[in-house]
């Protein structure tokens, strides 16, 4: 017999914060799967005005770091100037002039691949975490401590939400930027590395959150039927299950704030 309309009436804090998880999680996964393009008016805002204004910025840059580069490699008396030196720095600037007009099309196709492999591995029963099914002693237990379990499921919530979200404004503004850094190619040594840091940021970025899927994947499987508190007086078992729920909240939204900095560490990025 379905018994959730008694959980409802008994305690509407819990249920309230159970449903306020929820909700804010299929959120923020649906959006983090569909991509930046997603949003229509911010991508095209990113495409046909921040784009090009960057894109005429990066041209002035790229001629001026290609004169810096081309003084620097002619002023180090330790190095001859060699056609084949010469040759290298025309190749960076014909490279940087061609990067500069297609940074934001290697980032959309970044987008594109992240976006199918988290649809891919995304399954939707991990969207939603099964919290309702509660013993009588749990019912009694969270109506006297349900404003508790509220408030870890808002603050969660919340933390979910402003990372998930704040990705995303990453990647608008990491792909806007992108003439930017790839000017700096014909500059040389340490001015080049600044297309480097920008292409390092755009893959740890954009494959977050296939890390973030396969992470709450694995939490809400490893934690899916099994009660963490065991061996306790059966009085106990509720207050298990209580502190089982609101801990799966927060390790849920930890691994989401840390997510991109486990790639970057992982991967060397």
């Amino acid at each position: 017999m379905n018994m959730d309309w008694l959980t409802v009436i008994m305690d509407p804090m819990y249920t309230l914060g159970v449903n306020i998880w929820n909700s804010v999680l299929t959120l923020c996964f649906m959006s983090g799967i569909m991509g930046p393009a997603n949003y229509t008016k911010a991508w095209s805002y990113t495409v046909d005005t921040l784009n090009p204004f960057f894109v005429a910025i990066a041209a002035t840059m790229l001629n001026i770091f290609f004169y810096i580069g081309f003084c620097r490699t002619v002023g180090n008396l330790k190095e001859n100037m060699t056609l084949e030196t010469g040759l290298n720095i025309f190749i960076k600037m014909i490279l940087g002039n061609a990067g500069i007009n297609l940074a934001l099309t290697f980032a959309k196709w970044l987008f594109g691949i992240s976006a199918t492999a988290a649809s891919v591995l995304a399954d939707p029963a991990d969207l939603s975490m099964d919290m309702m099914n509660l013993s009588a002693g749990e019912r009694v237990f969270y109506s006297f401590f349900g404003i508790i379990f509220l408030v870890v499921a808002i603050v969660s919530a919340a933390t979910v939400f402003i990372t998930m979200y704040t990705r995303i404004i990453h990647l608008y503004l990491t792909a806007a930027t992108g003439p930017l850094a790839i000017s700096c190619i014909p500059g040389g040594p340490g001015i080049q590395n600044c297309f480097g840091a920008w292409v390092k940021e755009l893959i740890s970025k954009t494959t977050s959150i296939i890390a973030i899927i396969l992470g709450v994947s694995l939490i809400t499987k490893m934690l899916s039927g099994k009660t963490l508190i065991t061996g306790v007086a059966p009085g106990l078992e509720a207050a298990g299950g209580y502190v089982q729920n609101m801990f799966l909240m927060m390790l849920v939204a930890a691994f989401i704030k840390g997510a991109d900095s486990w790639i970057k560490k992982t991967f060397g990025l």
